[in-house]
């Protein structure tokens, strides 16, 4: 996605032109090491079923941890920021959809959808279903608890798959999934069938070799949960109308998880220059960091400002 969403008077196109070119090097390192590390704490949940409790918990935290490492690299190749070379964006995002149960399409156009009506009832799909509003997930106690379950999203996820895989049929797609195009449902189809092939073999396996392989899919819950929990904070609460950057939240956190999750704490920024690769989101923070609107709030204060303002 090549256009931009906010227009600061800082950034001239000498400067533009130094924040938008591609590398294959820093995505192609920090990738290697993140689905290594996945593939390793989802080899200790298996091996860890028969173990004590908690070494299965922290097993299940790991593979939690590097889902949401996951899904944020998807979210940079759906992009086709993350690397300079298209073909590695594509299986990469298509990787991490099979590990994190996404069909890289069907997020794609999902998201490229919520970056043009950004937090816009009845348009922006992640606050919509079927283009009707949804309640806000900060609104009451009982919606905030259920939206960091991580069931509703991961629910949903599962139901893209299913549809995804199906073809998605026009009566489900206009009903609940209007943000996808009619021109991309194939290869939804094609995505979605390999990634729920992939976990019937591991049911499969957990079936007829080794129970263990069960504990990947209580560690998908796990990395809903994880996963729902980071989400909120992006747009909850804010306003509807305004610029962009009025509409979106900024994360102050630390190095681990601006590694770990793709520099996309600096949410702001890439909602008003997404074709900004994510190694260069430090270096755009700090030139439009005086005109960000909400970039001083951490995630423990957030989450205990959502549960103090609803006891």
């Amino acid at each position: 996605m090549e256009q931009e969403f906010y227009k600061s008077n800082k950034l001239n196109k000498e400067k533009m032109h130094q924040l938008l070119p591609k590398r294959n090097h820093p995505a192609s390192i920090r990738f290697l090491i993140m689905f290594t590390l996945f593939l390793a704490t989802a080899t200790m949940v298996v091996l860890c079923w028969e173990q004590s409790w908690w070494k299965f918990a922290l097993a299940l935290f790991g593979f939690g941890i590097m889902g949401c490492s996951l899904f944020a690299c998807q979210h940079e190749t759906i992009h086709n920021t993350a690397f300079k070379s298209m073909r590695l964006n594509r299986i990469a995002a298509f990787v991490c959809g099979v590990g994190h149960l996404y069909a890289p399409t069907a997020f794609r156009e999902l998201h490229f959808t919520h970056h043009r009506h950004t937090h816009e009832p009845g348009k922006d799909p992640e606050i919509s279903l079927g283009a009707k509003p949804l309640p806000s997930i900060v609104a009451t106690l009982p919606a905030y608890m259920g939206w960091i379950s991580g069931f509703s999203l991961l629910m949903f996820k599962l139901m893209m798959l299913f549809f995804g895989a199906l073809g998605m049929p026009d009566i489900i797609r206009k009903r609940w999934f209007p943000f996808i195009r009619n021109a991309v449902k194939n290869q939804i189809a094609f995505e979605s069938a390999v990634t729920l092939c992939v976990h019937a073999g591991i049911a499969t396996m957990a079936i007829l070799f080794y129970p263990g392989f069960w504990g990947l899919f209580i560690g998908q819950a796990v990395s809903h949960c994880l996963l729902a929990s980071y989400l909120i904070m992006e747009h909850s609460g804010l306003p509807h109308k305004g610029t962009v950057l009025e509409k979106t939240r900024s994360i102050k956190t630390n190095s681990f998880i601006k590694l770990l999750m793709w520099n996309m704490p600096y949410h702001a920024e890439h909602h008003a220059y997404p074709g900004v690769p994510f190694h260069a989101l430090p270096k755009l923070h700090k030139e439009i960091f005086n005109e960000l609107a909400h970039k001083e709030e951490g995630y423990i204060d957030f989450h205990l400002k959502v549960i103090q303002s609803k006891i």
